[in-house]
């Protein structure tokens, strides 16, 4: 199945949930399909991005490891929403975790570590190692 028959998938799956606003957009730089669930939150799907799995991964190692940070970055971007549109040239809503992680790790007490070390599985160590070097052989 290609990327683009993926998100035309996820789109009509979406569209026949309890989801509201189900937009996509093909033609931007990577292509997605946009949701709103019922709290309000915005979920963005795109296909074949593989830094983007990369760092949902780090993000969900690091929820496990501090419960208070995902409700910690929706109430940062809650209220930088209001002040910041990624639509207008704002910052991209990835940062503001990014942003709260690093104000956690800088703590003269640290709330998370700076480096996830053991966290991450030996599965995810060897296809992060996998991914990078077949990568780079394709640059070259």
């Amino acid at each position: 199945m290609t990327q683009p028959e993926v998100l035309i998938q996820v789109l009509e799956i979406l569209k026949n949930r309890e989801y509201s606003e189900v937009e996509s957009d093909f033609h931007a730089k990577v292509p997605a399909v946009f949701c709103r669930d019922r709290s309000g939150l915005i979920c963005k799907v795109s296909a074949g991005n593989d830094v983007a799995c990369l760092t949902t991964n780090h993000l969900a190692a690091l929820a496990k490891l501090e419960p208070r940070l995902v409700p910690l970055v929706l109430a940062f971007r809650y209220w930088l929403c209001h002040i910041d549109c990624q639509a207008e040239g704002g910052i991209p809503s990835y940062s503001f975790a990014l942003m709260v992680i690093f104000f956690l790790q800088q703590r003269s007490d640290p709330v998370l570590p700076v480096y996830l070390g053991s966290w991450v599985g030996e599965s995810q160590k060897y296809w992060i190692l996998c991914n990078f070097t077949d990568r780079k052989r394709n640059n070259f």
